[in-house]
């Protein structure tokens, strides 16, 4: 997948949008590329697209949509473990990353954290 093929889902558009608007402009083209390099490389990581990944984790019901716990819990698995991947082993040099792709879940309505380094 192209960077330029990330940047057409409709959950990436939503969240370079949703990121925009929370920090008051949009990124510069070297963030935004730099973010949907990320993303990309996570989601050739986990096998998935991003409307997928995002989808996967969503519910509808009468009251709207609910995230499904654990599938949440298995995704935040899978972040530390992309995490420890992009810090060749050490988690901590790839928070930033994992950052990044928390940032794209964040934007599209499902709440990750991460866990503190002790």
């Amino acid at each position: 997948m192209t960077l330029e093929e990330v940047g057409v889902y409709r959950s990436v558009q939503h969240w370079l949008e949703a990121h925009g608007r929370h920090w008051g402009h949009s990124a510069e083209e070297a963030e935004r590329r730099q973010k949907l390099q990320v993303l990309r490389r996570y989601c050739e990581f986990t096998g998935r697209d991003p409307d997928f990944l995002i989808s996967n984790l969503l519910r509808e019901t009468p009251e709207g949509p609910r995230i499904r716990l654990k599938r949440r819990r298995e995704e935040i698995a899978k972040i530390g473990e992309f995490e420890a991947a992009a810090g060749e082993g050490d988690p901590r040099r790839g928070r930033n990353d994992g950052n990044v792709v928390r940032s794209f879940f964040i934007h599209n309505g499902v709440a990750l954290t991460a866990a503190p380094f002790r």
